[in-house]
């Protein structure tokens, strides 16, 4: 009686990692500038805060 021989390991081709498309408005950080709005007519200052990102919600991609 004969025997079959196991047939040999497939190789696995390793795919390229995908890289998410960052987001345009935050440039990947989640996060955006805006400027601080005081009073009743929402006058500008000069000051800035950062908030999350309205494009992406704060994950960096779009």
């Amino acid at each position: 009686m004969t025997t079959k021989k196991p047939a040999p390991p497939r190789r696995r081709v390793a795919k390229a990692a995908t890289v998410p498309p960052s987001c345009g408005t935050c440039a990947g950080s989640g996060e955006t500038a805006t400027t601080v709005r005081v009073g009743r007519k929402r006058r500008e200052i000069k000051a800035t805060q950062s908030a999350l990102c309205p494009d992406c919600f704060g994950t960096g991609t779009a």
